[in-house]
């Protein structure tokens, strides 16, 4: 389409057919840019975004995500 998306970005078309609604993006539950797992990959708001990055610098790593059951 002529233009670069982040791989986040695609990985989580991909997962749920669909685009973040617009205003709004994907957000990293595990708080790591890089990751592509799509269990981790939520859209929200940007202001969620920015809550989630103060939590994690308070709380740390969620480590219920690490976990495989």
């Amino acid at each position: 389409m002529g233009y670069q998306d982040r791989a986040y970005r695609f990985v989580f078309y991909v997962r749920n057919r669909r685009s973040p609604p617009a205003g709004e993006v994907v957000r990293h539950r595990c708080n790591n840019r890089r990751c592509i797992n799509p269990d981790h990959l939520v859209a929200g708001t940007q202001l969620e975004n920015i809550e989630d990055d103060r939590d994690f610098r308070a709380n740390g790593v969620d480590f219920a995500l690490l976990l495989r059951g």
